[in-house]
């Protein structure tokens, strides 16, 4: 009896180490000895497919001609060669009044810079002309027309003289130049101003617009002139103790000074007509 119960005893004890000796898996272990099919899917995952645009290409309608192509790319190649004349847009010179004058009186001839300072005759405008050379003085008729031969003393025109700019000396010089002018030219002024002067108005009269001529003295030249008229200058002078050609060059210089200066005498008595 004891052998048989030794053998049971054998028995069991060796079961149950055997049972503490089989290793259980972990989670970890099944999960790596698992087939990849229970756990991957069996198909790849695809992406997105790229849809390729088509480039249409357009028909060029401002396809310029050969020869401006050429033209263009010469001109690109000729960058940083220093620019020829052709290159060079050409200055137009502007249109000024002073582009109608003829003749025109010296006021000014600055030798050091080569700039004649003129009025013309016709409008009684200032101008700025090169000079030719440095014989022209102050007083001297010059002509400014049109005609390059005639030019004899003076170029271009550099553009108009503004009278606030004018140097002393000329400032000076200029009711003086107007003066000997209409002293010239006295027979138009007697018959163009003198002679047919009127009222502008119930209160004031053509006299009056010269320097000094106030309401009485207007009326006194009026009574003198009469219904005949002056006949000269020099009889103007002495019958109504004036100097007619003085105070009418300070109106013209006043006229120029101011251009919003009215009435003009400038506009109405120029150009001399005689």
């Amino acid at each position: 009896m004891l052998a048989s119960s030794e053998i049971i005893r054998d028995d069991f004890m060796s079961g149950f180490s055997r049972d503490r000796n089989v290793k259980i898996p972990k989670k970890s272990d099944k999960k790596s000895n698992a087939k990849p099919s229970q756990y991957l899917p069996t198909r790849p995952a695809e992406g997105r497919k790229e849809v390729v645009k088509k480039v249409e290409h357009k028909p060029r309608t401002n396809r310029r001609p050969d020869n401006q192509r050429r033209q263009s790319q010469t001109h690109r190649g000729n960058r940083g060669r220093g620019n020829t004349s052709r290159d060079k847009p050409q200055r137009q010179r502007r249109p000024t009044p002073l582009d109608d004058e003829v003749w025109a009186r010296v006021i000014e001839n600055d030798t050091k810079t080569n700039v004649i300072v003129a009025l013309g005759e016709s409008k009684m405008l200032l101008g700025r002309f090169a000079a030719k050379n440095s014989n022209s003085s102050v007083g001297d008729r010059i002509y400014i027309g049109v005609d390059g031969d005639k030019r004899t003393d003076v170029g271009d025109i550099l553009g108009m003289a503004k009278m606030e700019l004018l140097s002393n000396s000329a400032a000076s010089d200029l009711p003086l130049i107007i003066q000997l002018f209409i002293e010239e030219k006295a027979a138009h002024f007697i018959k163009a101003f003198f002679n047919i002067a009127g009222p502008l108005s119930l209160k004031q009269h053509a006299f009056e617009l010269l320097p000094g001529i106030g309401k009485k003295k207007a009326l006194q030249m009026v009574e003198v002139r009469g219904s005949s008229g002056f006949t000269s200058i020099e009889q103007l002078n002495e019958s109504c103790t004036i100097d007619a050609a003085e105070l009418l060059a300070k109106r013209f210089v006043a006229e120029i000074g101011d251009r919003n200066l009215q009435p003009r005498l400038t506009e109405l008595l120029l150009p001399v007509t005689a």
